[in-house]
């Protein structure tokens, strides 16, 4: 009777575990391009049926080391996205910088809508305003209609330090609203970054990457919210946003 009990008592707390698990693990849609499966990411995301390359732009492949870029740091930018009637969404990157050019710029759109039309982050080898050499950034950069609005979220040592090559990267964040939320990986941790409001005209809106006078690998891309499909990839909790990855979970 005793050993009966006690199985049921363990049957009823791994349903409890399962049941708080289930509640506080989200799925999202991650393109891994490092992974076994990396060759089908890379297709589904070139091969989108609402992909976009800015003019120009070419040379995007699949390496060991992920969704990269051309070799020709002399360029400016090389961009790929494509648009998706996504609205409030959690997002992350994480890339490498191969080879240096002036400029050493990483970009993470999201809301895209056209190459003409995203808005997006970028780890940048100079602050706003400033040249090559100027220091290291993170800049927020809203594009309409070709045009640019832009200003740093941070030029922090302390956050993004003196970028190298061959040393893994990241940005990841929120766009809620008018607010976008930023962190970014280095020294193999998350840090905040900081946060802006959002200025732009677009509610909607997709995801992409791209790189400016810099050689760039890009592992994987995860998108998680309303609207977007699941896969089997877990999501991370955010170092201050644990309560937004809940909220934005698959029920």
């Amino acid at each position: 009777m005793i050993k009966r009990h006690e199985w049921q008592f363990c049957t009823a707390l791994l349903a409890v575990v399962i049941f708080f698990c289930c509640q506080t693990v989200g799925y999202a849609l991650t393109y891994d391009f490092v992974g076994p499966d990396a060759k089908k990411w890379f297709d589904e995301f070139v091969n989108h049926k609402n992909v976009e390359m800015g003019g120009g732009d070419a040379g995007w492949k699949l390496t060991k080391d992920g969704l990269t870029t051309d070799n020709n740091v002399a360029t400016g930018h090389q961009r790929i996205g494509f648009e998706e009637n996504w609205t409030d969404y959690t997002f992350e990157s994480k890339y490498q910088y191969l080879k240096f050019g002036a400029h050493k710029e990483a970009h993470l759109y999201i809301r895209w809508n056209s190459q003409a039309d995203n808005y997006y982050f970028r780890t940048i080898g100079r602050t706003n305003g400033g040249g090559a050499g100027s220091g290291y950034s993170i800049e927020w950069l809203r594009k309409v209609g070709g045009g640019d609005n832009e200003g740093d979220i941070t030029d922090d040592k302390k956050i993004v330090g003196e970028l190298k090559e061959k040393e893994i990267y990241g940005l990841r964040g929120e766009i809620k609203d008018q607010t976008l939320t930023v962190e970014f990986f280095n020294d193999n941790k998350w840090l905040a970054a900081g946060e802006v409001k959002y200025p732009g005209p677009h509610k909607t809106g997709g995801i992409g990457v791209g790189r400016a006078t810099a050689e760039v690998a890009w592992q994987y891309l995860r998108v998680n919210g309303k609207g977007i499909p699941a896969d089997a990839q877990p999501v991370e909790a955010l170092n201050k946003m644990a309560t937004t990855w809940a909220k934005l979970k698959r029920p």
